[in-house]
């Protein structure tokens, strides 16, 4: 991961009034608003424990596999997932096992909640 993707989403957390969970939801939120337009998702699980989805088509992956640059893409675009939750002070973890940036048939996003958060 990206040093600079790290720092910049840790100040864009500072800059967020509450807890860690808000920070990393905001930032999220925003992603989302962002990016739901370039990709096609299947919800699994949407609770108080965890988010689960699958992203099935996503034209940055398409873009970065046309230009033979996926592992550029991955650093760029898949890595700043985590470096959000990084933001989020450990009360939100990530696990991805695969994307389609890397070849895969989706991207699977499982997203968990620390209790009481």
């Amino acid at each position: 991961m990206l040093d600079w993707s790290k720092q910049l989403f840790a100040a864009v957390g500072d800059s967020i009034e509450g807890s860690p969970r808000r920070k990393w939801a905001a930032m999220q939120t925003a992603l989302t608003e962002i990016t739901e337009r370039e990709v096609t998702f299947e919800m699994i699980r949407h609770d108080k424990e965890a988010l689960e989805f699958n992203v099935t088509d996503c034209r940055f992956a398409k873009f970065f596999r046309a230009l033979g640059e996926p592992e550029l893409g991955a650093l760029l675009i898949c890595a700043t997932n985590f470096d959000i939750v990084a933001a989020s002070g450990g009360e939100v973890g990530l696990a991805r096992g695969q994307t389609l940036m890397q070849g895969a048939p989706s991207c699977t996003f499982r997203y968990q909640f620390a209790p009481g958060t």
